[in-house]
């Protein structure tokens, strides 16, 4: 398959290599299924998904399929978890809230980071992402970001993005403009404190652009992984910077 794949992308005809545009009815049906979920979360309190262990990473599509197909897109939702010996809760604050040093914790997926603003439990982060899945895809992004305390000394992180913005010879593309590998994502962490450590969890939904039929079979289960690999990435870097 791998090599069928790097033939199309040779000859020019893989659909990520085409410009697209995210569409108003694809944004408001992303929008519909993240207020859906955050409400569903809400209302279980954020109750942890997984039962990983100690130094490990359980993950797997948050209601066992996916993606799921939207009007011209694909909606990507993971849940992973994972448990860190010893950590401690002001530890985990102090790395997420570092968001200068996020080039170092999850490079090489994050090669540029900074603080854009904050005030009380609300933060402005900018990432940089580079992203590879056959073609390599640049994005400027940023994200609102909201430190929740819960009960039992449990805390969640709800990151939205504001702005994605895929660049073009280093410029930056009109947001929603591009190859529609990754038009919004929002992350949702769950720390819970336990007498072995640490528990981390992290939600993630993402939107990208759709397949078309004719290369479906070839295409989708390579999209459907970039969000899968990013995903454990993220909480084993996590989990490493914590310990």
């Amino acid at each position: 398959m791998r090599t069928v794949v790097l033939a199309l992308a040779a000859a020019g005809l893989l659909p990520a290599q085409i410009i697209v545009h995210l569409s108003p009815a694809t944004n408001r049906a992303f929008e519909t299924y993240v207020r859906n979920a955050e409400s569903s979360m809400e209302a279980a309190e954020y109750k942890p998904r997984t039962t990983a262990k100690s130094d490990q990473v359980d993950i797997a599509p948050w209601d066992g399929t996916g993606p799921h197909d939207i009007e011209s897109g694909l909606i990507h939702d993971w849940v992973a978890g994972t448990l860190v010996r010893g950590a401690k809760l002001e530890k985990a604050l102090a790395v997420f809230q570092n968001y200068e040093n996020y080039k170092k914790i999850f490079a090489p997926e994050v090669v540029e980071s900074k603080l854009l603003g904050h005030e009380g439990p609300s933060w402005r982060a900018f990432l940089r992402l580079k992203r590879k899945s056959v073609v390599t895809v640049v994005l400027d992004s940023e994200y609102q970001v909201e430190y929740k305390p819960l009960s039992n000394g449990r805390w969640a992180i709800l990151s939205r993005s504001s702005s994605i913005a895929e660049l073009q010879d280093g410029k930056p593309l009109p947001s929603g403009t591009g190859q529609g590998f990754l038009w919004r994502l929002n992350s949702y962490w769950t720390i819970e404190p336990r007498p072995e450590g640490l528990y981390l969890e992290c939600r993630a939904v993402s939107l990208s652009r759709d397949i078309p039929t004719g290369l479906n079979w070839i295409v989708k289960p390579m999209v459907s992984g970039v969000p899968r690999d990013s995903l454990q990435h993220t909480l084993e870097s996590a989990s490493k910077a914590i310990r």
